[in-house]
């Protein structure tokens, strides 16, 4: 469901990462870090026990050299452990990935590279347990939320890494086995990647719905604290101007009483179209609660701000089912006129003003 919801100028994030918005990449390497910590540490627990299987399966002499090649890539996943806790960007994920997929490997190779030697029977032993490695890493990219580009990289590794193995036995080399095995390997990486995609597209939508309120087109609530603590932050740091009006609309409960929640989400939605013609540009419009909105105006003293809206008041904020004009209450603050020392003093006062508004009567502005 999550692909078929992808739109169309996010259909490109599916294939390449660069299509990717700052915060989409944040949230996947984080996620991919601490899924390839989990595997990282579940392998180096698993590894070292897996010698009680050789020990079971396969002759002594072969499970007694196998065994100090799993101490070491036990001991190799948990340094990779160890490594990873620290990464965060997409490009550390992109390491953490690498180390998760090159310790396997060389431990595959390294196994099937020792093991021509040994006698017909006892390879047949030895690669009816181990033949099985690439498939597992191949499996693994499920785990993964990647782009189409991302996964077919990695599955041709892997594929790669079992043409090396057939490559250092070429003499002996079972073709009909090989082709069977390669085939089933492809299928795999496909399935895989269809997986990581899957994931992929269900990140898109997840962070998009996060940012953007789904049924006005401004910000969600959550992403607009965010950028409300950047911009305060920019503002400090410059020693500029920033303004918040808090425009709540009026009597919006009636009109879900009398005229039903699709009419009300209409409004919401004229109200809010009205708002951002009227924005300018740098202007941020938050989906602060219901039926209230806040608007940043970044580099406004208050004059200004008070300015604009009552041009916006005066043009109104649509029409009520009935056609009566939507008027707002709309409480403003500005951050050195009122010497807030933090973001949410501004909101707070916003939020009194614009109170003192509606208690009024509704459709002003109040500044102070």
């Amino acid at each position: 469901m999550a692909l078929s919801d992808i739109g169309p100028s996010e259909a490109g994030g599916l294939v390449r990462a660069r299509a990717h918005p700052g915060r989409l990449s944040a949230r996947r390497a984080a996620m991919i870090v601490a899924r390839a910590r989990l595997v990282a540490g579940l392998f180096a627990v698993l590894t070292p026990l897996w010698i009680l299987l050789d020990l079971w399966a396969l002759a002594p002499e072969v499970w007694r050299a196998l065994a100090p090649m799993r101490l070491l890539t036990a001991a190799a996943f948990a340094c990779a452990l160890v490594l990873i806790r620290g990464m965060h960007t997409l490009r550390d994920a992109y390491r953490a990935l690498a180390f998760l997929y090159a310790i396997p490997a060389l431990f595959y190779l390294g196994c099937y590279a020792w093991a021509l030697g040994l006698e017909p029977g006892v390879l047949d032993g030895f690669l009816a347990g181990y033949a099985y490695l690439p498939f597992v890493m191949l499996a693994a990219l499920a785990l993964f939320p990647l782009t189409v580009a991302e996964g077919a990289c990695f599955a041709a590794l892997m594929l790669l890494l079992q043409t090396a193995a057939l490559a250092s036995g070429w003499p002996q080399v079972d073709w009909p086995g090989f082709i069977a095995s390669f085939s089933v390997l492809a299928l795999i990486a496909g399935v895989a990647t269809l997986a990581g995609l899957s994931q992929l597209a269900f990140l898109i939508v997840n962070v998009r719905d996060g940012i953007h309120d789904s049924l006005t087109g401004c910000y969600s609530r959550r992403c607009g604290e965010e950028l409300l603590d950047l911009q305060y932050a920019l503002s400090v740091r410059g020693e500029a101007d920033l303004a918040l009006a808090l425009v709540a609309l009026d009597d919006f409960q009636a009109i879900n009483a009398r005229f039903g929640y699709a009419a009300g989400d209409a409004t919401l939605r004229n109200a809010t179209e009205v708002l951002h013609d009227s924005m300018r540009a740098g202007d941020l419009l938050v989906r602060w609660t219901g039926d209230q909105f806040l608007l940043v105006l970044p580099g406004a003293a208050l004059a200004q701000a008070e300015s604009a809206i009552q041009r916006l008041l005066s043009g109104g904020l649509g029409v009520r089912p009935d056609r009566a004009p939507v008027s707002a209450s709309v409480g403003l603050a500005e951050r050195r006129g009122d010497s807030a020392e933090d973001w949410w003093r501004l909101v707070d006062l916003a939020e009194a003003r614009m109170r003192r508004v509606r208690e009024a009567g509704g459709n002003r502005t109040l500044a102070g």
